[in-house]
């Protein structure tokens, strides 16, 4: 069976599951989307033996997830916290510039990590991806995973340390 006719006979089951689990059309679409491409790369590296089942898991997993990440946000935004920003809030070019040259430092930081490393921090922190996760996307050990996210933080870190006036605008 080839990835075409595995992506026509589940999309639209997969993304009718996802309906029902997070209730919306359009993040369900996103996440088959997510799910398809997941699968894409794992049938690269090896036979998926039951694609439906590593898809509807994988689908699941990705549903949980954004469940998870959208009550976190929901949280945080219906906090007091005067330090949180409420989305609607207009900002000046002033905010603006600050906020693009503290994104810069960020990813001037990331990207002067090692090429394994600096991956290994994306999939872990950016997409979320569990140690296990990204040993299995990276083919490595966790163990691996633990030393390349070590030296990525310490790095950052120390990073951060040399840089905290620009990031709080001092």
């Amino acid at each position: 069976m080839n990835f075409e006719s595995i992506y026509l006979n589940h999309r639209s089951e997969l993304q009718f599951h996802l309906v029902r689990i997070v209730d919306c059309p359009d993040i369900a679409e996103e996440l088959v989307q997510d799910c398809f491409i997941i699968f894409s790369r794992q049938a690269q590296k090896q036979i998926v033996e039951h694609p439906r089942g590593y898809l509807f898991r994988t689908a699941i997993n990705l549903a949980y997830d954004h469940i998870k990440h959208r009550k976190i946000t929901e949280k945080h935004l219906n906090t007091n916290d005067p330090t949180l920003i409420a989305y609607d809030e207009t900002f000046s070019a002033e905010h603006l510039a600050i906020a693009e040259e503290k994104i810069s430092i960020f990813s001037n930081i990331i990207d002067e990590l090692p090429a394994r490393a600096k991956e290994a921090f994306i999939l872990n922190r950016v997409y979320g991806m569990t140690y296990s996760e990204v040993a299995t996307e990276l083919n490595i050990t966790d163990s691996a995973v633990e030393k390349l996210l070590a030296r990525a933080l310490l790095h950052c870190r120390k990073q951060f340390k040399e840089h905290r006036a620009d990031l709080h605008g001092d």
